[in-house]
């Protein structure tokens, strides 16, 4: 959701879905039900996927992780974040 409180000023506030990870990523240090930030969805041949940042305790990004969310829940692929 964005919501700029005037036209023409800058985005003051940007809010995003947090989303559990269905399964554990050892290669990211993430485990299941580990939380993510969703940053995009997409629907492609009767699939949602979720793409998912994942950052360390101190807000720096472990990777992104891409979630199918329907018709099942399970990861679909991941990646670490360039830094």
């Amino acid at each position: 959701m964005q919501s700029p409180t005037v036209r023409s000023a800058p985005l003051l506030h940007q809010e995003y879905d947090r989303i559990a990870i269905p399964e554990a990523v050892p290669e990211l240090g993430i485990r299941e039900g580990d939380e993510g930030v969703v940053r995009r969805l997409t629907y492609l041949r009767n699939t949602v996927f979720a793409f998912v940042m994942v950052t360390y305790s101190t807000g720096l990004p472990r990777g992104w992780v891409v979630v199918e969310i329907k018709p099942e829940r399970k990861v679909r692929s991941y990646t670490t974040a360039s830094q």
